[in-house]
């Protein structure tokens, strides 16, 4: 699905319009991001306007402030050109939080821009108290919806931990197995491709730590054209990649943190079970020796040694190495 399209492009005439789109969630089945085309096209015709490209931010958050939303953000800042306004399916869409939606609505008025939203008669005037409530309730109502939603996903989180289920999204290395497409995740294995990519990542910086660093790494799988996790789980749930690179601070999480054991995790902790011990639903990826030697490779490099710096290699960083190995 492309991130832009053009209706018409920007030529000074007749009002100009910037399509809003957003989901918090995408899916092959979703018929939304259709249906918010229909509505934004069908507002700003009734407004005797044009679009003239479209922000569409797929899988953020309602709670995301517009000004800071990767495809209407810079729009919103002024640094993606002319424009006379910016035209949603609802006030939901340009976001679910009422001071957000209220700074981003009054920093429209006072920039001379206007604001649509289908089902609304013409652009919001938020100098008239009519106008202004209405548009400050429908925004209070998409704040109490989504803390309706975050309260069920807790609900269900803290229902999953106690069974031992999965909740989040998986760790790069894993996969969720499905005995059906739509059902629910059955087990928790690791994923061939990506586990051999991160145990190669651990196995090259425990060698040679002063030499081979999560920031080296990262570099060398972005230029060997190896997804990044964001595009490698968009890959695995069947959505378009976005050609991100691979970022230092990513590989460093990942080699650090205790999902790697194959551990069930919770707010980057493991969670425990009624035995006291954490709950493992995976094959690790590598042994708690070898854990521990990345952690404190990790942490004695840190982020302030200055560039060029080199760290003493500690006779213990090869300890479990050989275990990466199978």
């Amino acid at each position: 699905m492309a991130e832009r399209v053009i209706e018409r492009a920007y030529d000074g005439r007749g009002r100009c319009y910037i399509g809003v789109r957003r989901l918090s969630q995408m899916s092959a089945s979703t018929s939304s991001p259709q249906r918010q085309r229909e509505d934004v096209l069908a507002a700003v015709k009734a407004a005797g306007g044009h679009v003239i490209a479209w922000a569409d931010d797929w899988e953020v958050s309602g709670a995301t402030d517009p000004m800071t939303r990767p495809r209407l953000g810079p729009w919103l800042r002024g640094e993606r050109g002319p424009y006379n306004g910016i035209a949603g399916a609802a006030v939901d869409r340009l976001g679910r939080n009422l001071v957000d939606c209220l700074n981003t609505g009054y920093m429209m008025r006072d920039t001379g821009l206007a604001l649509l939203t289908y089902g609304h008669d013409g652009p919001w005037n938020l100098d008239d108290p009519n106008d202004e409530n209405r548009f400050t309730m429908e925004a209070w109502g998409a704040q109490m919806e989504l803390r309706a939603i975050q309260r069920r996903n807790r609900d269900a989180a803290v229902k999953a931990r106690a069974a031992g289920r999965v909740k989040a999204k998986p760790s790069y290395g894993y996969r969720y197995v499905r005995l059906m497409p739509t059902g629910a995740v059955d087990h928790v294995a690791l994923h061939e491709h990506a586990a051999s990519v991160i145990r190669n990542v651990a196995r090259r910086i425990l060698a040679d730590p002063e030499n081979i660093t999560p920031s080296s790494e990262a570099a060398r799988l972005t230029r060997a054209g190896e997804l990044s996790p964001s595009d490698h789980r968009a890959v695995m749930y069947g959505r378009p990649v976005t050609g991100a690179p691979w970022m230092s601070s990513a590989v460093r999480d990942i080699l650090r943190s205790e999902a790697a054991l194959g551990y069930l995790m919770h707010k980057s902790r493991p969670v425990i079970g009624s035995d006291g011990h954490p709950i493992r639903i995976a094959e690790p990826l590598w042994d708690r020796a070898t854990h521990e030697a990345l952690r404190r490779v990790i942490k004695q490099r840190g982020d302030s040694h200055p560039r060029g710096a080199r760290v003493r290699s500690p006779a213990y960083l090869l300890t479990g190495l050989l275990n990466l190995m199978g």
